[in-house]
């Protein structure tokens, strides 16, 4: 069974990567060519037979399975400490919401959560993605979009209240368009500049004096467009993804700001994505490099590259998230979340497994400075048996014992890639951010976890 189990999960991990698209402020008829492009590999039919398939994988999966079904344990009462058991907990009723700005307890964990989000924002909000910062280095900004138009919000960390909100872009650089707000990325070293591109150009922007720098024009080196951003924490090397005229993906370029130069310009058929790891010596990229290779990892100090296989024996890392040189990422074969270093990739330890339980796809953030845990949030697609972490935003330790945090339900009912939860975590470890449609077919809203402070 563990064939067609993975085969579920690695479909369902798999099509939702390939819905990643951007948000922007720009005219409708960028808006439309956008849109149109989002998938530019995979044409619409295609791309709804892959939902089709992936469910129905998932629906299988649970029919074998039904016999495994473990009940749920009740809430409990009261919560005095963060739970810490691998134990199945009862999702039960979403609790009723407040408006926007008001906070509630978690009916299972007891967390504190606040609502950013409710009508008056707009019908469908969302942060963007678990490996792109939702705050800012203090805590004190944070960015989401609500009905594709990006928003800037003021927010006091010390009480947990937002305080007050607005467009995240006035007006666009001038003689250019809007910046992506997707992969916008905060800088690692001030807490108001925001770094975005549009077009070739690269841009810091700073939210409070809503000026913009050119950082890099890379339209003597290529044609097209930027897609996908990353990069270390110095602010200092930065990756992308290179895109036709059609924003069809045709490899990757790194760049290090401080010397000017392009580390690496390379195009790729059959390419995903890239990433730069926090200390900006290591980039993953994830592509189709031969029938078992789909990870690659290149140290930008030495030069030297990794082939990472797709099963045995190194199990490559699929949704995933760098850290400082290290990649925590989930296993399509093993059901589990695995951590290595990208000095020695081929060796690794498990974050967190899953055991039979294969009806949950997730994505990971390892955002925090305190690598010590990382942030998984689980989400379920059709009526599969019941198992722990299912439909859970919670913290699992990157040193091999599989301790968790567990933190809350997100109640968001799967229908599409936005209505998962995507959680990521601030720089100071203290809030998580993360969309739910809280079990309604007609509207979403983003929400923020107050992350319980105690001692490893």
């Amino acid at each position: 069974m563990r064939a067609s189990r993975s085969l579920a999960s690695f479909a369902l991990n798999e099509f939702l990567r390939s819905r990643k698209h951007t948000f922007t402020q720009s005219s409708p008829r960028d808006r439309k060519a956008r849109k149109e492009s989002r998938h530019p590999v995979v044409g619409q039919t295609n791309m709804n037979k892959h939902v089709f398939i992936a469910v129905m994988l998932v629906f299988s999966v649970a029919n074998i399975d039904s016999a495994q079904t473990r009940k749920a344990v009740s809430p409990p009462a009261a919560r005095s400490a963060v739970t810490t058991d691998h134990r199945i907990y009862d999702e039960g009723t979403p609790p009723a919401l407040p408006r926007a700005g008001g906070t509630f307890a978690d009916s299972t964990f007891g967390t504190t959560i606040l609502r950013v989000t409710d009508e008056s924002d707009g019908t469908s909000c969302s942060n963007f993605y678990s490996y792109w910062q939702t705050f800012n280095l203090d805590s004190t900004r944070l960015f989401i979009a609500c009905d594709t138009s990006p928003k800037l919000y003021r927010m006091d960390p010390n009480n947990f209240k937002i305080a007050g909100k607005e467009p995240l872009f006035d007006r666009p650089p001038q003689g250019s368009g809007y910046l992506s707000a997707e992969d916008a990325i905060w800088s690692g070293t001030s807490a108001n500049e925001l770094y975005g591109y549009t077009g070739l150009k690269l841009y810091s922007y700073d939210v409070a004096s809503k000026t913009y720098t050119l950082i890099r024009d890379f339209s003597p080196e290529l044609a097209g467009y930027l897609g996908q951003m990353s990069k270390s924490l110095d602010d200092n090397v930065f990756a992308f993804t290179k895109k036709d005229s059609n924003y069809k993906p045709l490899g990757f370029l790194v760049w290090r700001r401080d010397q000017n130069k392009i580390l690496r310009n390379t195009n790729l058929l059959n390419f995903d994505e890239v990433q730069v790891d926090k200390s900006g010596r290591f980039i993953t990229v994830k592509a189709k490099f031969d029938r078992t290779v789909d990870v690659q990892v290149i140290d930008l100090q030495t030069g030297s590259v990794e082939n990472l296989t797709d099963p045995a024996p190194d199990f490559s890392p699929g949704h995933s998230d760098n850290g400082r040189q290290v990649v925590v990422g989930y296993d399509n074969w093993n059901n589990q979340f695995t951590i290595r270093k990208l000095t020695t990739p081929h060796q690794f330890q498990t974050v967190i497994g899953f055991a039979n339980d294969w009806s949950q796809a997730n994505h990971v953030s390892m955002l925090a400075d305190n690598e010590a845990w990382c942030v998984i949030s689980n989400y379920t697609a059709g009526n599969a048996p019941v198992g722990p972490f299912r439909n859970e935003i919670f913290q699992a330790s990157t040193d091999g014992t599989q301790k968790v945090r567990r933190l809350a339900h997100h109640h968001s009912t799967y229908r599409d890639y936005w209505d998962t939860p995507r959680a990521d975590i601030s720089r100071d470890g203290k809030f998580i951010a993360f969309t739910s449609n809280w079990g309604s077919a007609t509207r979403r809203d983003v929400f923020i976890i107050k992350v319980p402070q105690i001692t490893p």
